[in-house]
């Protein structure tokens, strides 16, 4: 699937796929230095589409979930962590 990062804020990140929305829970943080994560992702909130409401994200959809927003924060020079 091809999702896009659509928001960032301190405490969530959205993404979407076509016409379909996904929120992932997070926290944003102050990185001291560049090689320390300046988000982390709670993969535990990573279950749910938010539109369509209460779908359920396959195996292969959380994975693209994640890999969106490694690269997302990759192309930004930010360091994300996953827990």
């Amino acid at each position: 699937m091809n999702f896009e990062v659509i928001h960032v804020s301190r405490g969530d990140i959205r993404l979407k796929c076509g016409d379909k929305h996904v929120r992932v829970l997070g926290e944003a943080l102050i990185a001291s230095a560049s090689t320390e994560p300046s988000y982390i992702i709670y993969l535990d909130s990573l279950y749910n589409w938010e539109v369509p409401s209460d779908v359920a994200l396959t195996e292969t959809e959380k994975n693209d979930v994640v890999s969106t927003i490694r690269k997302h924060f990759q192309d930004c020079g930010s360091v994300v962590e996953f827990e």
